[in-house]
């Protein structure tokens, strides 16, 4: 890629012109490299790519016309505004200049005051453009170069390496378990841990390396003049101070961890770009295969000759989406198969059995409304609807019991949460939502349990979790007391402001239950309407 670091360059035949113009671009601040003719003009364009190149129409060898068409060839130059000057005030001059590729024309004498303005609009331009270039070849979030661009400049080093020797590397590196921490903790929380992976990565390597996102939370690093063992060096180095350095501030119990591949041009599978990513990549997916966090050299991979010329890249991908469509059918099965036990509840408890209906109606409310994605709303809903599971394990005297629970019978109510965490844990599918589950007897003044975790910390999902399951469990009948109004619930949820429950997400169900306050109590009149047999059962205080 081309780097202008000349604002102007002149191109004029006549020396005493063009040296008054220089010396006048200098006194404005302009850096300046001038010529005068067209093929010595040319090469300083190519030299040097200026911002600006203000080109006479008459020259010697090679005419200004000439010069705009040869530079408007080479798109890496598209980023040079050109001013054609002459002395020809002729209209079809003016369109043959334009039509050959120049972004304005002067016509001489000119006024020098006019020619400064129209030299600061070149380097607007020339701003604007560069702008406009980096946006689409890097990547938004993270500003590393972007997967299109990525691949331009391995093969430019790919095709480098062939011509003049030497080995370039690339070392393939994916976040681990980063879709846990999106449905854990928010999206905004998963874009943290990309920035930081991201910075880390650039300050890590040389600056002749290439960091790049290739996408997702998977990100590319390019090693030129590298050998195999100095990447798989390098690769480790990364591996390691990303594991013991990176650190969310607002979440600092997510572990960040990477798995990477690595490979290098100078194996005898090489034979193209697109052979050393492919390399690469089944190098970082042994990584993965083996437990992740690790990494991988290429030369533990097999060479696969015997598929080589049977598995396409278009047949693997429509495979991966298959297995991906399995995956969630399968998680489906699970999550029906799950629902079954505990409707098993409703003979034991009617109560335990609305309830989780319930939280997983108010939940889902109030995720649409704070605009979640489908995916988090997926997963916080099935966190919903599973985590009263473990009620299996508690006794029918409590769950039913007329009175107050006193404190021993309360803290072994604590324990359901744990408890169904328990149940699911065998069930790798249900990962993020056991995470969710464990946490929703955390406080935000940090002085829940099990773990003491505290505001941000708190995985989101079990923020709002705990707060739409307080709402039900005060709204809804219980064996020892009617339930309260939906002002009541409210009020006392508030008493609980940044105490128990996060501040924001209270704000968040006062705003839901207004939008449809219809909705809201309907549903809560419905479970006090299936389960007659509590609603005179005296108040208890």
């Amino acid at each position: 890629m081309h780097q202008h670091n000349i604002d102007v360059c002149v191109i004029e035949d006549d020396d005493q012109e063009r040296a008054l113009l220089v010396k006048r671009l200098h006194r404005l601040g302009y850096t300046t490299v001038d010529a005068a003719g067209g093929v010595e003009g040319l090469r300083a364009v190519y030299e040097h790519c200026p911002r600006v190149l203000i080109c006479d129409l008459q020259l010697p060898e090679l005419d200004g016309l000439q010069i705009c068409r040869q530079l408007r060839a080479d798109p890496t130059l598209d980023g040079t505004y050109i001013l054609m000057v002459t002395a020809h005030d002729r209209g079809e001059r003016k369109k043959k200049a334009l039509y050959a590729g120049a972004d304005d024309y002067l016509c001489k004498p000119y006024d020098p005051d006019e020619l400064y303005a129209r030299i600061r609009n070149g380097m607007r331009y020339h701003r604007l453009h560069e702008r406009l270039k980096r946006a689409a070849l890097t990547d938004g979030l993270t500003g590393l170069w972007n997967h299109l661009h990525f691949r331009e400049l391995l093969e430019r080093e790919f095709q480098r390496s062939r011509r003049y020797g030497g080995v370039v590397s690339l070392l393939m590196i994916d976040l681990d378990y980063f879709k846990a921490i999106n449905d854990t903790y928010g999206h905004e929380t998963g874009n943290t841990v990309l920035k930081l992976t991201a910075r880390h990565l650039r300050r890590m390597v040389r600056d002749i390396d290439v960091v790049a996102r290739y996408g997702g939370e998977e990100f590319a690093v390019i090693c030129p003049q590298t050998q195999r063992n100095d990447a798989v060096e390098l690769a480790e180095r990364l591996r390691r101070s990303i594991a013991e350095e990176l650190c969310v501030p607002e979440q600092p119990e997510i572990s960040i961890n990477v798995s990477i591949g690595v490979a290098s041009a100078d194996d005898p599978r090489v034979h193209s770009m697109s052979d050393l990513i492919d390399l690469s990549d089944q190098a970082l997916y042994t990584s993965k295969h083996r437990g992740r966090n690790r990494v991988t050299d290429c030369s533990q991979v097999g060479d696969g000759a015997e598929t080589q010329f049977d598995i396409r890249t278009d047949e693997i991908d429509r495979l991966r989406k298959e297995v991906a469509g399995l995956s969630m059918r399968a998680k489906d099965l699970h999550l029906q198969s799950v629902w079954a036990l505990i409707q098993a509840l409703e003979a034991r408890d009617g109560y335990s059995a609305w309830h989780s209906r319930n939280v997983t109606l108010y939940t889902r409310w109030l995720v649409n409304e704070a605009g979640w994605s489908a995916p988090m709303i997926q997963v916080v809903t099935n966190a919903a609807m599973l985590h009263d599971l473990g009620k299996i394990g508690v006794p029918d005297r409590l769950l039913m019991t007329p009175r107050p629970l006193d404190p021993q019978e309360a803290a072994v109510l604590r324990q359901v949460p744990l408890i169904t965490c328990k149940i699911l844990e065998p069930l790798r599918v249900f990962e993020t939502e056991t995470l969710i589950i464990r946490h929703i007897r955390e406080n935000y003044d940090g002085s829940g349990y099990p773990d003491g975790l505290s505001g941000e910390s708190i995985p989101v999902g079990s923020r709002v979790l705990s707060l739409t399951e307080a709402f039900d469990s005060i709204t809804c009948n219980r064996a020892h007391r009617p339930g309260r109004s939906i002002e009541e619930a409210l009020q006392t949820i508030e008493a609980e402001r940044d105490r128990q429950f996060d501040g924001k997400y209270i704000d968040l169900l006062k705003k839901t239950i207004a939008k449809n306050r219809r909705r809201w109590q309907e549903q809560v009149d419905k479970a006090r309407v299936e389960l007659p047999e509590f609603v005179h059962a005296p108040a208890v205080s």
